[in-house]
């Protein structure tokens, strides 16, 4: 059974890593958009995201990045941590984090 999730559903799931995984600064210049892989197409909030065709674009302090594919077979919670290793990457390799490991928190 496929889960179906909303672009509004999935903010809400990805809120409370966003707000463990970057400091106050960085999450007030937080942007985020979800995205169809194929054409770049911007979905919004009633938009229902299907498993491996949308993925997150991201910016912070004005530096882009995204996630991979955002994959829901394996439920949400492993579809979040998937997101938030990405996160840690893109984090890593900016001039605001350059290296830095950051610690997730539980989400479950």
């Amino acid at each position: 059974m496929s889960t179906l999730l909303s672009v509004a559903d999935l903010m809400r799931l990805l809120d409370p890593m966003f707000d463990s995984m970057l400091t106050p600064r960085e999450r007030k210049t937080l942007t985020v958009r979800v995205e169809q892989i194929t054409d770049g197409h911007e979905l919004f909030d009633s938009d229902i995201i299907e498993s491996g065709s949308t993925w997150l674009r991201w910016a912070v302090f004005g530096e882009d990045g995204g996630s991979g594919s955002l994959q829901l077979a394996q439920g949400t919670r492993e579809m979040v941590l998937s997101v938030q290793g990405d996160l840690q990457d893109f984090l890593a390799e900016t001039t605001f984090a350059w290296g830095e490991l950051r610690e997730p928190s539980d989400l479950a």
